[in-house]
């Protein structure tokens, strides 16, 4: 049992580990499961339980790649070092018999005498630094504060060539729409079980109703209870064949040093276990519902914040109707000096959501707007098989320019640049940079994602763009209204969407928008 191997080969803080304070992470340890997820609270030894199995598994399994990500350097290189980097160092089994020079002891890359081997890297919304290392696990850290679509996909293509791919998710829920939430509702949602010794009822923590002046309480008659003596019990069972990830929701007050009754042992025990416990309290106080749910409890609380309303948007549904065929005269073009287009490509995805979208947009000098003249949502997943009709319509508007999205869109991009032409065609790629728009000197811009959305909701909260009727365009509002902001662990500001629901008719419009952008020289975003 790797539980086993860990509390004989590991040693933390100058002690050997032990899972006696940690009775629920052994069947997280010896469980083989093809997905992983813990959505836990903070200061449940998450990040150090994630640590324990990489040094763990590569030392019980010859040859063994393990792949760690986090969503930022800093985090990435604090869990190397003060995680791995010293757990590895402090533990005389693990040095003498599986570390020596010959082998590597990087920051981002260290090896065993057994021939394993640890990648550590980072990612966030964009995954291209974390293409090209075979993996028979990836962990994912802090997964809440990573783009789904634009990171799992990529990452999880290394382990294509394994025996084994496994994969772990682990963070800390945010909002009902997050990443770590659609896992979660994808799994079997384990919960640690508490038999009342009073009345024999089973418990386990969800929500502040839970919670005793001295530590977890029965629902149901208020007695104490005893995380040491839970079980993990699974709340949801697949039907018609689906395949869950084994989820296991770990919250603070579940954690046996926190609780005094847990601590028999003496006085002093006790008395440092209930000023856990006072502290939890406290925070109960102190912080918001949300924050409490979400940091203590482990479990996702609210909605994000959205910049734009849906009334806001309806008020911008006043153009022409949208001919079913791309039309380039009529009167809909009344008052058009020049057309643009953004297509957001489909990848597939992992999620079945994905789709192609093509936005044309005219823009409207006399009152510096852009109108809607075209939109399409193409229901196919392969975006090659897409690009005819788009080169099409682009040529039927005369469009200027077409910004794709060169994220999942190689080729239909090349495709499009041979049919149309290089300087029409202008590659995009989005990502988290410095800069809102920079050129790669090569093929493309790089966009920091989050400063052009922000740029195109101001766009639209000033009403610069026009929309057909409302009835119209009902799909489009959606995908913009399920996109929200978040606030990384980190303190950065981002742009998500939940992996169930699409957001490709806002990449869409977006790319037009910055399309005109560059036809007109207008390169000022605001940051």
């Amino acid at each position: 049992m790797l539980s086993d191997i860990a509390q004989k080969l590991l040693w933390l803080d100058g002690e050997r580990f032990s899972l006696r304070d940690y009775p629920m992470y052994r069947a997280i340890y010896d469980g083989r499961y093809k997905s992983t997820l813990m959505m836990c609270g903070r200061q449940v030894a998450k990040s150090t339980s994630l640590a324990n199995f990489i040094i763990t598994e590569s030392v019980a399994i010859p040859f063994f790649k393990e792949y760690y990500l986090s969503p930022t350097k800093e985090q990435t290189l604090i869990f190397s070092n003060t995680r791995v980097g010293k757990t590895l160092s402090y533990s005389p089994l693990v040095k003498k018999h599986y570390q020596s020079p010959e082998h590597a002891d990087r920051v981002l890359h260290r090896s065993y005498t057994n021939g394993s081997e640890n990648a550590f890297t980072y990612a966030c919304e964009d995954a291209d630094r974390a293409r090209g290392f075979s993996a028979d696990r990836v962990s994912y850290d802090e997964f809440q504060d990573m783009q789904y679509d634009a990171v799992v996909p990529v990452v999880n293509a290394c382990m294509k060539n394994s025996e084994y791919r496994f994969e772990t998710y682990a963070g800390t829920p945010k909002t009902m729409e997050a990443s770590i939430q659609y896992l979660w509702d994808k799994s079997t949602q384990s919960e640690w079980v508490m038999k009342c010794p009073a009345c024999s009822k089973y418990n386990f923590v969800v929500s502040e109703a839970s919670l005793g002046l001295h530590g977890p309480i029965c629902l149901s008659c208020g007695a104490g209870l005893n995380p040491r003596l839970g079980q993990w019990v699974d709340m949801r069972r697949p039907t018609h064949g689906e395949q869950l990830i084994k989820g296991f929701h770990i919250p603070q007050p579940i954690m046996p040093a926190n609780i005094a009754l847990c601590n028999p042992e003496s006085t002093q025990t006790q008395a440092s276990a209930q000023s856990r416990w006072d502290d939890i309290l406290r925070d109960m106080e102190m912080y918001s519902a949300a924050k409490f749910r979400n940091e203590v409890l482990g479990v996702s609380d609210a909605v994000g914040r959205r910049l734009i309303s849906l009334e806001e948007l309806q008020r911008l549904c006043v153009g022409p109707d949208i001919h079913p065929m791309p039309l380039h005269g009529g009167p809909h073009m009344e008052g058009v000096s020049t057309c643009v287009a953004g297509v957001d490509w489909s990848g597939g995805g992992t999620t079945g959501v994905s789709r192609t979208v093509l936005w044309v947009w005219g823009f409207m000098p006399a009152h510096q707007k852009i109108k809607t003249l075209y939109y399409r949502i193409y229901p196919g997943n392969n975006a090659v098989v897409d690009v005819k009709d788009v080169i099409d319509v682009c040529n039927n508007f005369q469009v200027a320019m077409v910004v794709g999205d060169a994220g999942e869109g190689s080729l239909p991009n090349s495709m499009l640049r041979e049919a149309l032409g290089m300087h029409r065609v202008i590659p995009v790629q989005y990502g988290s940079q410095n800069k809102a728009l920079a050129w790669n000197g090569v093929d493309r811009y790089l966009a920091d994602r989050t400063t052009l959305i922000d740029n195109y909701m101001m766009y639209l909260k000033r009403e610069a763009a026009i929309y057909p009727q409302y009835g119209q365009v009902l799909q489009p509002i959606q995908d913009i209204l399920n996109v929200y902001e978040e606030v990384t662990s980190s303190g950065k500001k981002v742009w998500r969407h939940s992996p169930q629901l699409p957001d490709d008719c806002l990449h869409a419009q977006l790319f037009g928008w910055l399309a005109l952008k560059l036809v007109t020289a207008d390169l000022k975003f605001y940051q």
